[in-house]
């Protein structure tokens, strides 16, 4: 199946620990971390309905490793869909 392309974009709030995602100016779904122990803990990836199915969780999965990564913290996946991504 295709979809159609769709601007995206992605805001990081570092003091709430949470990336949100917005698809064609409508908030499309957001990404929770917790830091502790040099680790960023993925908690929860959640895409709106509207939004399921287009690749956004994935999205909001690469700006949370992209961030991991310039910060040099390992990642944990509490979370169910990155633990499956990430595996």
């Amino acid at each position: 199946m295709r979809f159609r392309s769709m601007e995206t974009s992605v805001k990081h709030d570092e003091g709430r620990g949470r990336f949100d995602l917005y698809a064609d100016g409508k908030k499309g779904g957001y990404l929770t971390y917790e830091i502790y122990g040099g680790s960023l803990d993925i908690q929860h990836t959640v895409v709106e309905p509207e939004f399921r199915g287009k690749g956004l969780g994935e999205i909001l999965l690469d700006a949370a490793v992209k961030y991991a990564n310039k910060k040099g913290l390992k990642i944990v996946p509490s979370c169910s869909f990155a633990a499956k991504k990430l595996s």
